[in-house]
């Protein structure tokens, strides 16, 4: 369980930077800026759930490096 909020978190991050970096009002903004609140709801509703913690950024970090699986290629 602490692997899949640690991946939710990493995703979460993801979509922010990405809709920082992406042009406003373009679809890929708004598909990020979506997909940022989404993540952070699920992130949310897994750490508050009681099944387990909010994950740390150092213990996050550490989970995703275990990870070797490379992200599926956007749509």
């Amino acid at each position: 369980m602490r692997t899949l909020i640690a991946e939710v978190l990493a995703a979460w991050r993801r979509a922010e930077r990405l809709a920082a970096s992406a042009e406003p009002g373009t679809p890929e903004h708004e598909v990020a800026i979506r997909a940022s609140a989404r993540l952070r709801d699920v992130y949310q509703d897994l750490s508050r759930s009681g099944i387990v913690g909010a994950v740390s950024d150092d213990e996050a970090r550490d989970l995703i490096a275990t990870l070797q699986d490379p992200l599926p290629p956007a749509i």
